[in-house]
């Protein structure tokens, strides 16, 4: 079951990728950067069930990668930093850019560069996280008696 649930949280970050351009396409940026927080934690929670990592109810899963970091031997020190980073930063807009604030409001306050920058994170998870997905040594690797919350 983990792996298919895995693959479940890696696929649908693929297809969030894919609605991505629509929203930008008409220029709610707001709602571009709340899905690319979205992706991000699905890619990296992705990462977690197939190491059998309990991650809890977070939406900032990149501090889990770090907490254990000797599970993850296939990852760099950079690429650690990296989950961990991105996964802190885009943490902070995922409810100021779907609910705003009573001095913000979302469609006025995310601008291009703010949709830019979340889709460049994005890609950058991707190209690590994909090493688990696109050959399936990781997951033919793993028990598969592990459930995650």
């Amino acid at each position: 079951m983990r792996k298919k649930l895995a693959r479940d949280y890696y696929q649908r970050a693929n297809y969030r990728i894919q609605a991505l351009s629509f929203f930008y396409e008409v220029g709610d940026y707001a709602d571009v950067v709340r899905m690319c927080q979205e992706i991000i934690e699905l890619f990296i929670k992705a990462c977690l069930i197939i190491k059998g990592i309990n991650y809890g109810k977070t939406h900032d899963p990149g501090g889990q990668v770090a907490e254990n970091r000797e599970r993850f031997p296939e990852l760099s020190d950079e690429e650690i930093a990296l989950l961990e980073n991105i996964s802190f930063e885009m943490r902070k807009d995922r409810e100021l850019a779907f609910y705003g604030a009573v001095d913000i409001v979302p469609l006025e306050y995310y601008k291009q560069k703010n949709a830019d920058k979340a889709i460049v994170y994005v890609n950058q998870i991707k190209s690590i996280v994909e090493k688990y997905f696109n050959s399936d040594a990781e997951l033919e690797g793993s028990p598969d008696n592990t459930t995650c919350e």
